[in-house]
């Protein structure tokens, strides 16, 4: 240590900086910077060389040319803000220097040479060791590095690459160093690399590294957690955690050292690799809390400006609602760790009243949109509650739209256009009342037409309907949007010649007529979806279209539920005929409920031991479902028959297939309508069947004993058909049921040996249910 009190040190300020003393950051020059003269003037009291010392880097350089001569003369006759800092005793700066932090010393010291040759010595070792002591929780120096090194690891932000000037953002804490981003991955490498030598030169051993792989990684010290990261996962363990040149420093000594000497080599590089982890991971953590410290202290500065600029433009008459927060502009202006001064808030001043200004004029048109759609939605629930009214259907639900005028329309009428001109806030219930008549009038216009096209599309039958639909459906350029569009545009033209010649009266008179018309029980739609196939009345085949078909207009309505064709006409007359009823009065509602407990309607074309109780659609289902099957199963067997029964007999007669549910060529009774009284000795009949076919002596149900109990639990043999062709037989049932089959469908008594044979089902369940 300098001891030199009450002498002063006097020091030419130069703006050269040598090289950083056991420093990795910071390199020389391509060109050192131009050194002040040597004279042989005696050294006077003030310039004593223990004060003074020469530096080592100054030894056997050239001398400076006359040019830098002149320059270093007037720098140093012009002097600067330091001049006067080393006219005071040592000990006092030493004094000074002991109060600041340490990046504040390293920046110090790289103020010129002259102070980065006092501060770079043993002797002001114990200035870093006092700044290193002030910071809080800082972990204490490592054995490896000096007090400077370690500073510089801490707090400096170059590359430690010589001839680098990029910004060092990679550190690896366990191996000490720091590198930018190219950097990092020149002279850093994955664990796989390293093994596999790709494109590095190591030429390393699989002995040796086997033996140092342990001791070159420092991922534990280093490494984020994964969820921190971007980019997910890299494959093949690529995190580049092996620093290249001590991959080459540790093999070139392990490969030196004899056999005897590696395993004490070995102990001392895992001492010393637990070391650097430890303490790696001591300085990552407290570098990761001063960042979020120094994150928390930059989000209270926002705050504290941005609240500062809040009073000031509130002040102003801005409202906060014009803060436009979103924007980068303003943010940038507003949130920034730096104090609100008055010569700060005249500069962004201007700035910011531009920026409010273009928000205040978005948000007041946001609002008028805002109002806008208001009113919209408004007069869009009163039409909704008139239509539904108008339509008068008997369920809720999102289907007035495709039938009534569109909202658009209602928004063109003259009446209403006012309510969506005014910028109020939203349309109140007295407005509506004033052109409820008008809307009105054209939802009713609009439902009547709809009807119209029911009734036309009942009455001229489901071919001609169907063709029309089409058309209609392939003239249209959208599928949904331009059908939409051309199915209420016709009845608009309509409607506005009729309106002013129709009441309202007259309309709803035509309405109901209609209505009627289309509640009668011969008034039927077939749906044509592959998995229903069912009949509707109207108007619950609107609700069935618009949930089951997803149909969005009236032409895809009409397309999908096309009406009976004559033959089902025939079989609604015949049924209705058969229980007494005039078809050309009754109504749907009549024999017909939505409750499925109501069930009274038996086919008495089948056996009355198998029937089932049914509703009248389910009747018609049925009877057209049977006459479906042998329709298909007669056109099986025409053409190929072989290919439906492959075990017949060359030339063998076909077997006979009768159509036992014939509502055409047979007069038999079709259906009857049983009272509850009735109903219950069919249902106790029906009981007593089931319960036979469960003892049927030809077929076996066996569930506790048999000789194929050992690898199955239950089986079951029933009896399958095999008059009726491949893909089209009845599922395999008990004996009684199959020769009720044989006698309705092929008109024969049962042979079991050659009609019938016998099919075994296994199952591992314990329970065969």
């Amino acid at each position: 240590m300098v001891t030199t009190r009450g002498k002063k040190i006097k020091l030419e300020l130069d703006s050269s900086e040598g090289e950083l003393v056991g420093e990795k950051d910071v390199q020389q020059p391509a060109k050192p910077a131009a050194k002040r003269r040597r004279t042989k003037k005696s050294i006077s009291e003030d310039d004593d060389p223990a004060f003074a010392p020469i530096s080592s880097s100054e030894k056997g350089k050239d001398k400076a040319t006359p040019d830098q001569n002149m320059l270093i003369t007037r720098r140093g006759g012009k002097g600067g803000k330091l001049r006067d800092l080393m006219n005071m005793p040592v000990d006092i700066f030493t004094e000074v220097c002991s109060y600041l932090d340490p990046f504040d010393l390293r920046r110090l010291a790289l103020t010129s040479k002259r102070l980065w040759d006092i501060l770079m010595t043993k002797e002001a070792r114990h200035i870093w060791k006092t700044a290193l002591d002030s910071v809080p929780d800082l972990p204490e120096c490592p054995t490896d590095l000096n007090e400077p090194q370690y500073v510089c690891l801490l707090y400096s932000s170059e590359c430690y690459t010589i001839g680098c000037t990029g910004r060092g953002t990679r550190v690896d804490w366990s191996f000490r160093v720091r590198f930018c981003t190219p950097c990092h991955d020149a002279n850093m490498a994955s664990e796989w690399a390293v093994q596999n030598d790709r494109q590095l030169g190591l030429n390393v051993k699989y002995n040796t590294w086997q033996e140092i792989r342990s001791f070159c990684k420092s991922s534990s010290a280093v490494s984020a957690p994964r969820r921190y990261r971007r980019g997910g996962h890299r494959g093949r363990n690529e995190d580049k955690h092996i620093y290249v040149d001590e991959v080459k420093k540790l093999v070139a000594r392990y490969e030196a050292l004899p056999r005897a000497k590696a395993e004490g080599y070995l102990s001392q590089l895992r001492a010393k690799r637990n070391y650097h982890i430890e303490t790696g991971q001591d300085m990552l953590q407290w570098k990761s809390n001063q960042l979020a410290s120094r994150a928390e202290d930059i989000a209270a500065e926002e705050s504290a400006r941005f609240e500062s600029i809040k009073v000031k433009l509130l002040e102003m008459g801005w409202d906060e609602k014009d803060f436009p927060i979103t924007n980068k502009d303003f943010r940038d202006l507003v949130l920034k760790d730096q104090k609100l001064t008055p010569k700060v808030w005249q500069n962004i001043k201007p700035k910011l009243e531009l920026l409010l200004e273009a928000s205040r004029a978005d948000r007041l048109e946001r609002e008028r949109k805002q109002r806008q759609s208001n009113r919209e939605s408004a007069i869009r629930k009163f039409y909704s509650q008139i239509g539904r009214e108008a339509m008068g259907l008997p369920f809720e639900g999102p289907f007035f739209s495709t039938f009534v005028p569109s909202f658009e329309e209602i928004f063109t009428l003259p009446s209403i256009k006012p309510l969506l001109e005014d910028d109020t806030e939203t349309v109140t219930e007295e407005q509506w009342i004033e052109v409820a008549p008008d809307a009105r009038l054209l939802a009713l216009t609009g439902w009547r037409e709809t009807l119209k096209r029911f009734t036309s599309h009942l009455e001229n039958g489901a071919m001609s309907s169907s063709n029309e639909t089409h058309k209609e459906v392939e003239g249209a350029a959208s599928a949904k949007t331009e059908t939409k569009a051309e199915t209420k545009t016709e009845p608009e033209t309509e409607t506005d010649t009729k309106t002013e010649t129709q009441t309202e009266e007259e309309i709803l008179g035509s309405i109901d007529a209609m209505k009627t018309k289309l509640s009668y029980a011969t008034s039927m739609f077939y749906c044509r979806g592959g998995y229903c196939k069912r009949v509707w009345w109207f108007p619950n085949n609107i609700k069935h279209a618009r949930l089951y078909h997803d149909c969005n207009s009236l032409n895809e309505l009409l397309d999908q539920q096309p009406p009976l064709q004559p033959e089902g006409q025939e079989l609604v007359k015949r049924l209705l005929k058969d229980l007494g009823l005039d078809p050309e009065t009754v109504k749907a509602s009549e024999i017909h409920t939505e409750d499925q407990n109501q069930k009274t309607y038996l086919c008495t074309r089948c056996h009355e031991k198998t029937a089932k109780y049914m509703t009248f659609p389910e009747l018609i289902e049925h009877y057209l479902n049977v006459k479906r099957w042998f329709d298909n199963v007669t056109e099986a067997i025409r053409n190929p028959p072989d290919s439906r029964y492959p075990s017949r007999a060359v030339k063998k007669e076909l077997p006979m297939i009768v159509n036992d549910h014939d509502w055409i060529s047979s007069d038999a009774l079709l259906v009857r309508q049983d009272d509850e009284e009735t109903r219950k000795i069919v249902l106790e009949l029906q009981k007593a069947f089931r319960k036979e076919c469960l003892t049927d002596p030809a077929c076996d149900t066996d569930g506790i004993g048999g000789e194929d109990l050992e690898n199955h639990s239950w089986r079951e043999v029933l009896r399958c058909c095999k008059l009726c062709p491949r893909t089209y037989a009845p599922p395999p049932c008990n004996t009684r049921k199959l020769e009720f089959h044989i006698r309705s469908k092929h008109g024969k008594e049962p042979d079991l040996e050659t009609d019938t044979t016998l099919e075994t089902f296994y199952s591992l369940n314990e329970c065969p249910l």
